[in-house]
């Protein structure tokens, strides 16, 4: 590793060329991969890629979209960095390379110049239903990254200012020389299943027949299964044996509304022998089993837009990203 190290650093002085070596050896998919390390960490090369670099737009939390044709659906406002004046810009944070370009996310204090043609700004749970699974990524991905910086203007063990790297991904305090990275809080939500039955809880701020998976967050020492174990009990009461705890998927959540932290959602299914009776705690109103056939509708009446399903009866699920729902959906699928 450090014959590599050392052979790269001689070979490819200019952070560039790197890139250029990069594109004849790798696919496009991990050469995009190793471009977005490099940027992380390289300044200089950084810079550079900004003369050609695109930029999703952001003003007071709220994302700068254009509506698609038929008006059911919009897409993210991407423009080019250059157009950007500095004078505008309040923060800037680099999301992603996508075929050897970068693309950041940018917050302004002015947004008149690109509210034309349709162009409107949107808050960030609707978004949720209108944008593409790509652009919903890149929104959410740059709306916390940003509030990020917003957060974290100075260090937490001696006051000293932060200095952001030009990235936008990490900040260091000189003064303590300690290098500070985003992070987000692990949160474990979990589908309790017995034979063709699931138990779904309704939090107390849902609507009357909204229901959805149970959730909570992890523990300092604890795995994912001891967590689902101890949220279970805490929540309905229902006793989970951990070695019935399986990972199925995850998914990046949080930072719609202010002052609240992003999370990573891990979907697990805990299985149990008894459908035993739920006693909820101060956080549940109420928790239920439910059958199969209930959930296949459910998923069937999330998809249909909002005002539209709230006039139906019977069960309501969570929207299609949601967590709650992919694990639902999968459950229904198995035998």
């Amino acid at each position: 590793m450090l014959i590599l190290k050392h052979h790269w650093r001689q070979s490819f002085r200019n952070p560039i060329q790197k890139l250029h070596h990069l594109n004849r050896t790798l696919t496009s998919a991990h050469l995009d991969f190793r471009a977005l390390e490099n940027l992380k960490n390289d300044s200089a090369l950084c810079k550079d890629m900004m003369k050609s670099a695109k930029s999703v737009l952001l003003h007071d939390r709220k994302y700068l979209v254009q509506q698609k044709p038929g008006g059911k659906s919009c897409s993210l406002h991407i423009t080019q960095f250059k157009d950007l004046k500095d004078s505008s810009i309040q923060h800037t944070v680099l999301l992603t390379v996508v075929n050897n370009c970068a693309i950041f996310a940018t917050s302004v204090n002015d947004v008149t110049k690109f509210t034309e043609d349709g162009k409107q700004l949107i808050e960030p749970r609707p978004a949720l239903f209108l944008l593409s699974e790509e652009d919903q990524g890149l929104a959410t991905m740059g709306l916390n990254l940003l509030q990020w910086q917003m957060d974290n203007k100075f260090c937490s063990k001696c006051q000293t200012e932060l200095i952001y790297h030009i990235s936008g991904r990490s900040c260091r305090c000189e003064n303590c020389s300690v290098t500070y990275f985003p992070r987000y809080n692990p949160v474990v939500i979990m589908l309790v299943v017995c034979g063709d039955y699931c138990l779904l809880g309704r939090n107390k701020q849902f609507p009357s027949r909204m229901f959805s998976a149970l959730a909570g967050f992890i523990d300092v020492g604890e795995r994912i299964e001891q967590a689902v174990v101890r949220e279970v009990s805490e929540e309905v009461s229902v006793e989970v044996d951990i070695s019935q705890v399986r990972y199925v998927s995850s998914d990046f959540w949080g930072g719609f509304r202010r002052n609240y932290s992003p999370e990573l959602m891990i979907g697990c299914v805990a299985t149990v022998n008894t459908m035993q009776t739920p006693c909820c705690s101060e956080e549940i109103a109420e928790a239920k089993w439910f059958h199969k056939d209930e959930i296949r509708e459910a998923l069937e009446k999330s998809k249909m837009p909002g005002l539209h399903k709230l006039q139906t009866d019977g069960l309501l699920l969570p929207p299609p990203f949601a967590t709650a729902h992919k694990l639902a959906a999968l459950w229904c699928k198995e035998s």
